[in-house]
């Protein structure tokens, strides 16, 4: 079972980081020789499987990782052959990835309109909703007065005006306009209470999910479980999925001219 240190731990090791005389003012908490800094912070907070995560929530784990791993060095596991043959497999896997992304990125596929409306004639079946959707306008503000203020105009006015009203305000962290989720998808069990209690067009009340972040939605719309979506409600859900099919078609041609241009000689050999 994965280590869990305590909060009191934590704190602990996170002010004797802090209070290193060499310590930048980047660093954030050290573990030993091993120090994990706002630059590294930012960049793990960006990658797709960090970004659900809250920041004290990654620092924590990075803590309990090194220390694992420090411990793992001491007992040699690191010596251990089952280790490296994973790793070994492991680098491989690695490059192959990195190797791929890198062609992908070189040879970058943008869809044509036509194509995109074509693939969803031919799959539309397949994009048929298995939940329940939500399409709304959400807002993200750092002080809990000027989103009631926001919320009152918005109520009075519409979406747009509202927006054009606080346009540059610092007070706004965030905001996105028609996104259309599925219910499994929102950020907490305490937003999904309150969306799925809305009416069309129905404002929320000020909700605050973290401390110092404030949060307004306004339902537009909601689609039942087996609604077929119109083209123009999912194009981004439809080039996602045509991309992701057009993608293994370029990684099977890259693959054909890699063993064409090397002369590479495959031989399966039965048993």
């Amino acid at each position: 079972m994965l280590l869990r240190i305590s909060s009191v731990l934590l704190t602990v090791l996170f002010f004797s980081g802090c209070s290193d005389k060499n310590k930048s003012s980047n660093h954030l908490v050290k573990v030993g020789d091993s120090i994990l800094t706002e630059e590294n912070l930012d960049k793990a907070l960006k990658e797709f499987r960090n970004q659900s995560k809250l920041r004290e929530e990654f620092i924590n784990e990075w803590i309990e990782k090194e220390i694992l791993y420090k411990e793992a060095l001491e007992q040699g596991l690191l010596d251990n052959e089952e280790f490296k043959w994973i790793m070994e497999n492991s680098k491989k896997e690695l490059a192959a990835a990195f190797l791929i992304n890198k062609y992908l990125d070189e040879n970058r596929y943008e869809p044509a309109i036509n194509e995109l409306k074509e693939f969803y004639d031919k799959y539309k079946h397949d994009l048929i909703f298995t939940e329940d959707y939500y399409k709304m306008n959400t807002a993200y503000f750092n002080n809990f007065e000027t989103a009631v203020k926001f919320r009152k105009l918005l109520i009075e006015s519409d979406w747009k005006k509202t927006l054009n009203s606080f346009r540059g305000d610092e007070a706004i962290i965030n905001v996105n306009s028609e996104l259309l989720i599925p219910a499994h998808k929102f950020e907490s069990a305490s937003l999904s209470k309150v969306v799925t209690n809305l009416l069309p067009h129905e404002v929320s009340i000020v909700l605050q999910e973290e401390p110092s972040k404030f949060m307004i939605v306004q339902l537009i719309e909601k689609f039942d479980k087996g609604t077929l979506p119109q083209y123009e409600m999912i194009t981004d859900i439809v080039k996602d999925r045509f991309m992701l099919l057009k993608n293994k078609e370029l990684v099977r041609e890259f693959l054909n001219q890699l063993i064409e241009d090397n002369n590479i000689d495959i031989k399966r050999y039965r048993e």
